[in-house]
């Protein structure tokens, strides 16, 4: 009879150790998830910051790149009033020249039409 109370708590001591075992099985698992969310979230962070540096360089180049664009909107303007001009001067030259030379010779003009 003493070996079967010997047995029986031997069983108890051994179901208990399972427990403990167990129970700091559990614990480990937990400290590996906290640990593993907590780089996770630190991955996250970091991506999320590079994502907005990337972001804010993009638009500082995009900002250049319009303001460059007005520029040269702005120049290619002025030379289009600038050929506006000079062709407005070469038509009224060309206007003249047809004039002068239809009040020079106009029996030419009638012989030639």
């Amino acid at each position: 009879m003493p070996d079967s109370d010997y047995d029986e708590a031997m069983e108890i001591w051994i179901i208990a150790l399972i427990f403990i075992i167990a129970a700091f099985g559990i614990l480990a698992m937990l400290g590996y998830v906290k640990n593993e969310t907590d780089r996770l979230q630190l991955k996250h962070f970091l991506a999320t910051a590079e994502y907005k540096r990337e972001m804010d360089e993009l638009e500082k180049a995009h900002a250049a790149k319009v303001e460059s664009d007005r520029v040269v909107i702005g120049e290619l303007s002025s030379k289009v009033e600038q050929l506006e001009d000079d062709n407005g001067k070469l038509q009224s030259t060309v206007d003249k020249l047809r004039l002068d030379v239809a009040t020079e010779a106009p029996s030419d003009t009638l012989i030639a039409s």
